[in-house]
């Protein structure tokens, strides 16, 4: 009679280990004969009928084999079309697919001697398998060989995978709780419990890992976690248990912890912190099981990204970190390691308060104070430095990194700064106090050529693009020149195989703003764009995205040059022709019409294309519907133009704007910039030979400064431009006039706008009135 007390023989584990690691590096796809693993998926679970009376299952065996023949001939084909459909064989991965059958199949209980279609499920020990414990070692290689498979397909291969490594440890089960050859009786199988607990921590691993974590996955971990507490599948009557209750280890509470924590739902980050406790009071198991730091971790990792981000969860982190790990550490074997710290920092960090910064730096502190031995990361000063510009403390941040390079030279290597610690010390020293902006920009730009000899880092396109976003919107006169200096550096570096720093689409719309904010000529655009084609070409950087293209065309309409409408609007053609325009590329061309130049000092717009590519973008579906900036740009072009009656066109835009957000289009709800818009339009209708326009013009004026307290509040620039229409619009002498400037004079306080460019209109219109506000003033 074998015993299960008998040695593994050497041969065997080396064997069953070397078939495992070549598992491990050729993943299966398979299984061709994985028919008789399906059958097994429905059969073993049914067959696993455990009984306190050895003679009560020698008396029910002959009846349960017959129950599973007749079962397996009934799914034999089902599951072979099933396995068929659901995997592709691979000729490079033969031997180990083949291995990965033959080695399921003697875990299974399979007749190699027979076809296959009259294959049958064998009850006990394997003739193969020398040994009870020969037989788990063979069965764990496969169940690991099984959940890495798992790890490296798609969802629904990944749930079949796991499903076998349950059926699998099933089998395993019923083949010690029926073995004739041994008297498994509960001494004998407690014997083996370190092994079973490894199997079942498998499963749970299995079912943990991976991004696709939901409520089954969870449910599964719960389930075997249950069946090591009390010896109860989940799936199986109450009246059906083990043998023994194997009871679980630290890993086996680990593996479900992890499950909570990767589902990312607050109701099972509760469950974990209540596992936790579940776990120091367990009453399941003889000795006490206490949470390792690597579970601890897992569950401040849980608080630090839980969503939403608050204040209570950062508390609940720090103290686990104190009172749980910290102060019983020494009994629990529970300390706390640089992790430990991060987490709690993150959970600090994201809750974006002031009040984080404090209790970022005593933790800090208290890790350099009182933890020698511990390094903090790059992360965890990443994170207290990213907090620090979120809340516009620039100062602080650069003393972080300081105090971590300190730290490094000290001798601390862990708190090595990494490339992402030296971008956020770029973006620091880019939003530093203006006065010192271009002294800031060019300490910056010297540090991404130099970084890898002061930092030992290499510049990604990150730390390129920190630099030359931050020179684009300087609008200082060098901005152009030096934002593309440094993409000459960026091209040098890619054409040498330095990838890490290629441009992308967010450095080449920072060089075209640049362009466009300086106002150069059109032609200053054009090159820089012919050159981002020919890195394209070259096969350097990705095709121009649609961001791009629109960047590119913004920089020609910002130019100074005259008559390059023509090119913008070739440009534009093209773009829709290829389907590369969105929103924006028309609002840009809608901006191109509104501030279209003509002759050396012509300043005029083309009102009807503008309103003509409106109502296509209106009317057409295919294209971007307009929003608030196309229908407010629309206006302004009929108030710069030139065209009769503008001021009833503008209103008639702004009216089109309001009927379209009434019938659900959110986007173009009427701000106070459409208002101005019409009027400036009315202001500006004054040169018209024609008095019945100007009264339709000042009839407007007063409808719409009316109709805007409607959507918004008034700003000083209406009341300029109010008083402004006045002064045009009416009569000097008019009985209306002193009337109507001293009403609006009067709203003007009283909504708190008299600044002092809205006195300085006043004294054009009405200087008596002015001077009288101003005594009022004085005397205040």
């Amino acid at each position: 009679m074998v015993s299960i007390r008998n040695v593994v023989p050497a041969a065997a584990l080396i064997v069953s280990s070397i078939l495992f690691a070549s598992a491990l590096s050729t993943p299966p796809v398979v299984l061709r004969r994985t028919n008789r693993i399906h059958i097994a998926c429905s059969v073993v679970p049914k067959a696993m009928e455990s009984t306190i009376s050895m003679s009560k299952r020698k008396k029910n065996r002959k009846k349960r084999n017959q129950q599973l023949r007749k079962e397996q001939q009934q799914s034999s084909s089902a599951s072979s079309s099933y396995y068929k459909s659901h995997y592709n064989f691979s000729n490079e991965r033969e031997d180990v697919d083949e291995w990965l059958i033959r080695s399921t199949a003697l875990i299974l209980g399979e007749d190699e001697t027979q076809q296959e279609e009259e294959c049958s499920i064998k009850s006990g020990l394997p003739s193969q398998c020398a040994s009870m414990q020969e037989y788990l070692y063979h069965a764990r290689s496969v169940m690991k060989a099984w959940t890495h498979w798992n790890s490296r397909n798609t969802l629904g291969y990944r749930r079949d995978a796991r499903l076998t490594v349950e059926v699998i440890f099933k089998r395993v089960l019923y083949v010690i709780t029926h073995e004739e050859t041994t008297t498994a009786d509960a001494a004998e199988i407690s014997e083996l419990r370190p092994m079973l607990v490894s199997l079942v921590n498998i499963i749970i691993d299995a079912w943990a890992n991976g991004n696709d974590v939901n409520e089954e996955a969870v449910a599964h971990t719960e389930g075997w976690l249950h069946f090591l507490q009390t010896g109860e599948m989940m799936d199986e009557i109450e009246e059906e248990k083990s043998l023994v209750v194997i009871g679980p280890d630290e890993e086996s509470y680990r593996g479900v912890v992890k499950a909570y924590i990767r589902t990312q739902k607050r109701i099972y980050l509760e469950k974990a912190l209540t596992l936790l406790e579940e776990m120091s009071s367990s009453s399941n198991h003889p000795n006490t099981i206490y949470p390792s730091t690597l579970t601890y971790n897992l569950v401040l990792y849980g608080l630090a990204n839980a969503q939403p981000s608050s204040k209570k969860n950062a508390e609940i982190a720090e103290n686990l970190l104190q009172k749980k790990m910290i102060s019983s550490s020494q009994e629990e074997n529970c300390a706390p390691d640089s992790n430990s710290f991060r987490q709690v920092i993150s959970a600090w960090t994201k809750t974006g308060s002031r009040y984080a910064i404090e209790k970022t730096d005593e933790i800090l502190n208290q890790i350099l104070n009182d933890f020698p031995n511990i390094d903090p990361d790059a992360s965890t000063f990443n994170a207290i430095m990213t907090l620090n510009l979120r809340l516009g403390r620039v100062e602080d941040a650069i003393s972080v990194f300081n105090k971590m390079v300190g730290m490094h030279e000290s001798g601390r290597i862990g708190t090595q700064p990494d490339i992402y610690s030296v971008n956020l010390l770029l973006k620091a020293m880019t939003r530093q106090r203006q006065h010192n902006q271009r002294q800031n920009l060019n300490e910056a730009d010297d540090l991404v050529k130099t970084m890898e000899d002061t930092y030992h880092v290499h510049p990604d396109v990150q730390s390129f693009n920190i630099v030359i976003d931050a020179w684009s919107k300087s609008k200082l006169p060098e901005a152009v020149s030096r934002a593309e200096r440094l993409l000459d550096v960026m091209e040098r570096r890619c054409r040498n195989d330095s990838l890490a720093a290629k441009p992308d689409s967010y450095t080449f719309t920072s060089v075209l703003d640049s362009i466009a904010r300086s106002e150069h000529s059109f032609h200053r655009a054009e090159k820089v764009f012919h050159r981002i084609e020919k890195l394209f070409q070259d096969g350097i950087v990705e095709r121009p995205t649609i961001p791009v293209y629109n960047a590119y065309l913004n920089a020609l309409v910002s130019s100074k040059d005259v008559d390059v409408l023509d090119r913008v609007e070739s440009i534009f053609a093209n773009m829709i022709t290829e389907r590369n325009a969105n929103i924006r590329s028309y609002n840009t061309m809608l901006k191109a019409y509104s501030q279209f130049r003509s002759g050396r000092n012509g300043y005029f717009s083309r009102p009807l294309k503008a309103e003509e590519l409106l109502t296509q973008m209106e009317e057409h579906s295919g294209i971007p519907y307009p929003d608030g900036y196309s229908y407010t740009t629309v206006i302004n072009c009929f108030a710069r133009s030139i065209v009769d009656r503008k001021a009833k066109k503008a209103r008639q835009i702004l009216d089109k704007m309001i009927q379209s957000y009434a019938a659900g289009n959110a986007a173009a709800k009427p701000q106070i910039y459409a208002f101005n818009g019409v009027l400036s339009a009315s202001a500006h209708t004054h040169h018209t030979r024609f008095p019945e326009e100007r009264l339709e013009a000042f009839t407007i004026l007063v409808s719409t400064f009316l109709l805007l307290r409607e959507w918004t509040e008034p700003n000083d620039s209406t009341y300029i431009l109010f008083f402004q229409a006045c002064e045009r619009l009416l009569p000097k002498g008019h009985r209306l006039y002193e009337q109507v400037i001293e009403t609006v004079v009067y709203s003007c306080v009283r909504d708190g706008q008299m600044s002092a460019k809205v006195m300085h209109a006043l004294h054009n219109i009405a200087p008596d009135l002015a001077q009288q506000f101003e005594k009022i003033d004085a005397k205040e």
